[in-house]
């Protein structure tokens, strides 16, 4: 698992461990030259060490060590960003959006609240599930299309492990 890999390779070090996080949330690649890409696009090292909050050094340093070990090296030579994230839009493109928050992370989530969506006719646009590994307090985000009805919503919020929904 990439996780265990990563907290072992910077134990000493939670800025570069940060780093790699932060790499992998934003879905930027690194070529086998070191540099980070975002699609094709190339992004400087001090401009993302900027936008993080670390020196650019340690950027540089994070990037040449992934890229010494091999399954690192695997994963973020092919990780690619998912595309656009609708939520700061979606009212915009007349979505609304369901952020939803839960008590333990566990399967089923997705196809409960896809299910009570469903049988109300409601079209799922996009999901975007925020990783635990990532996020102090992760929440499942739905985007849908047209408005969200409250009987919808109400069974939602009758699982016991659904700690708060919003709509956006």
């Amino acid at each position: 698992m990439v996780w265990k890999i990563l907290a072992e390779m910077f134990k000493d070090s939670p800025k570069k461990l940060y780093v790699a996080k932060q790499l992998f949330a934003y879905g930027l690649r690194i070529d086998s030259k070191g540099r980070i890409l975002l699609g094709n696009v190339k992004v400087p090292y001090a401009s993302f060490a900027s936008a993080i909050g670390v020196d650019r050094r340690t950027v540089k340093e994070t990037v040449m060590k992934l890229l010494q070990n091999e399954q690192t090296k695997i994963f973020f030579t092919n990780i690619e960003p998912a595309g656009p994230f609708l939520i700061k839009v979606s009212r915009i493109l007349g979505y609304r959006c369901l952020a939803i928050e839960v008590f333990e992370d566990r399967p089923g989530i997705i196809a409960m609240v896809a299910t009570a969506l469903a049988k109300r006719g409601v079209n799922i646009v996009q999901i975007l599930a925020e990783d635990p590994n990532l996020v102090e307090r992760p929440k499942l985000y739905i985007i849908v299309a047209g408005e969200v009805p409250g009987d919808a919503i109400s069974e939602i919020l009758k699982n016991s492990n659904i700690k708060s929904i919003t709509v956006q």
